[in-house]
């Protein structure tokens, strides 16, 4: 199967390596400008792996094919779309133009992207996923990358079914170590998930690391408070509850789910959060402002969540 990746940011560069570890034939797709350098430099990857139950900290030097340009005549199968959400409004109509046939595997955030994906491609020509399994930041020289373990590549249809080519990827994605878990009612699922992604930097910010904003009892609290009211925004948005840490242990007391909270935390997760926020500020801000904004126009209260706006200057 003949892959492009489209975004050579921790995502993109992280799917593409292991990908290419495991036999597929990769593009990596990059800036202008970097594209000599990664050509006959390659990009440094600084990894630490605890998909084997301990932890694999390594370095190597990931020498991909790439390209600046997305090109029909390649004839790829698969462009996986690994940009940030705030980047989707420009790449979403370039890759449109010049896919070809190629199915298109959105992987990261998603609130309303997947109408803004289906106004530029068919119905049936998207999927959609999220890379849990992989966190971490960009280095002047390329990435610094955690891959977990017992976490996975969320990816489904978003009509729900279980496609031909969701079975392939599945299975592709399996061979390259990178755990795929099928989500039937995946949009759902990814506008959870984007809760948790847009409630998260502020409260960081306010603490002043994730290792302190895990010690504040009274941040945690509002932590959880806020991502209920994120969930009511889902809930009136018609999106219903998925299999998806901590919405699945509301009903749990506060201290409990604090507890489990600092658990799921670890410091690699902490370090990779702080990384994320620090290069990817624009993300993050709209993140935040997709969330409240959606919450007023449906008029639901949103008191904790507004009032982390203040904090949202952390660039």
């Amino acid at each position: 199967m003949k892959i492009l990746v489209f975004g050579a940011g921790l995502v993109g560069t992280a799917y593409a390596w292991q990908l290419q570890e495991s036999g597929c034939d990769v593009t990596l797709l990059v800036r202008k400008q970097r594209m000599v350098r990664f050509a006959h430099s390659g990009i440094s990857i600084s990894y630490t792996d605890m998909r084997g139950g301990g932890k694999d900290y390594g370095h190597t030097v990931f020498r991909p094919k790439v390209t600046d340009r997305l090109d029909d005549r390649e004839k790829y199968d698969i462009i996986i779309v690994c940009v940030r959400s705030n980047q989707l409004k420009d790449a979403l109509p370039y890759i449109s133009k010049h896919s070809g046939n190629a199915d298109i595997f959105i992987l990261g955030n998603i609130w309303d992207e997947y109408k803004l994906a289906g106004k530029h491609f068919p119905k049936g020509r998207c999927f959609y996923g999220f890379p849990d399994i992989v966190a971490g930041g960009m280095t002047e020289s390329g990435i610094n990358c955690y891959l977990f373990r017992k976490v996975f590549t969320v990816i489904g249809e978003p009509g729900g079914k279980i496609s031909s080519r969701l079975v392939r990827v599945a299975g592709i994605l399996e061979d390259a170590g990178l755990s795929p878990m099928t989500e039937k009612n995946i949009i759902s699922w990814l506008q959870y998930r984007y809760l948790v992604s847009a409630i998260l930097p502020p409260l960081i910010s306010k603490a002043g690391s994730a290792r302190l904003f895990l010690s504040a009892r009274t941040l945690v609290k509002q932590y959880i408070i806020a991502l209920k009211e994120g969930q009511r925004v889902c809930r009136k948005r018609g999106f219903e509850k998925r299999n998806i840490f901590p919405f699945t242990r509301f009903y749990l007391p506060y201290f409990i789910l604090r507890k489990l909270i600092k658990r799921k935390m670890g410091e690699e997760v902490q370090a990779a959060l702080e990384s994320q926020i620090k290069h990817g500020v624009a993300e993050k801000k709209k993140q935040y402002y997709d969330v409240l904004n959606c919450g007023k126009r449906h008029r639901v209260p949103m008191p904790y969540w507004a009032s982390f706006e203040k904090y949202m200057d952390f660039s």
